[in-house]
């Protein structure tokens, strides 16, 4: 029987971005945060509190490292865009038997996996330390789940939208190092954010969508679902719509051989 379109064209993807470069900037960014930062911390820090219940460094850290992954998922579906775009890919795969959607829904599709794996990969690196302790129902893995997925759509949209209105892969490489600095570290992926956080850094980090997709994710592993937990995938889920009709609307304008 014959796979989907779209479904083939997720291999393909998986195939083209198993390389050892993107392999690295996948799994390797994590593990050194994870690693450098954890182990540095964990002597400083020894637990935490947030919401009334204490936890390690460690514990604190792996939610919001998962999280980052769809940030880095994302980035990658869009520079398979830009590459096939300015390799001409772009154009072979559209006079072939894919449509403009099956292309589509295959970055997303890649995006998803990349960033599921990877949050399990990190998950691994946690329990692996001994000091990382998580209470998992069924409940909270779906909410662990459909966070990870919403996040890495509204990523990958952002990204897409970028790979089709910058013009060169420098000014590509540009912007998404800048988002990744304020994305990653005006969040509350690191550090939780109190009333001694500078006022402009709590705003930034307030509306910032991967504190959202880290706050989800760490109530599904230690603080449990509540009314915030709510909250945060209402507003994760509205903004992904919202910035994947607009990625659409610019995808919709690429051409073929441009």
């Amino acid at each position: 029987m014959k796979l989907p379109a779209f479904i083939r064209l997720t291999v393909r993807n998986i195939v083209v971005n198993v390389d050892i470069g993107t392999l690295t900037f996948l799994l390797g960014l994590p593990a050194l945060y994870f690693y450098v930062l954890g182990m540095m911390f964990q002597g400083t820090i020894n637990t935490i509190t947030l919401n009334g219940v204490k936890t390690s460094y460690i514990s604190f850290l792996a939610p919001g490292i998962m999280a980052m992954q769809t940030l880095t998922a994302g980035n990658i579906g869009g520079s398979l865009l830009w590459s096939d775009r300015r390799w001409g890919m772009f154009e072979q795969l559209m006079v072939g038997p894919f449509r403009r959607s099956d292309y589509l829904f295959g970055i997303i599709s890649i995006a998803i996996i990349f960033s599921i794996g990877g949050s399990a990969i990190v998950l691994g690196f946690a329990f692996s330390t001994g000091t990382a302790h998580f209470t998992i129902t069924w409940l909270s893995a779906l909410y662990l789940v459909a966070g990870l997925v919403l996040a890495s759509i509204l990523f990958t949209s952002v990204f897409l939208s970028l790979a089709v209105v910058v013009k060169t892969m420098q000014a590509y490489n540009t912007v998404t190092i800048i988002l990744f600095f304020m994305l990653d570290f005006a969040s509350n992926a690191f550090v939780p954010i109190t009333p001694a956080v500078p006022a402009v850094l709590r705003e930034m980090a307030a509306y910032n969508p991967l504190s959202a997709a880290v706050t989800i994710v760490r109530d599904s592993l230690i603080y449990g679902i509540n009314s915030n937990t709510h909250i945060q995938m209402l507003l994760l889920a509205l903004l992904s719509a919202v910035l994947f009709g607009v990625s659409v609307i610019l995808y919709r304008r690429v051409r073929t051989g441009s």
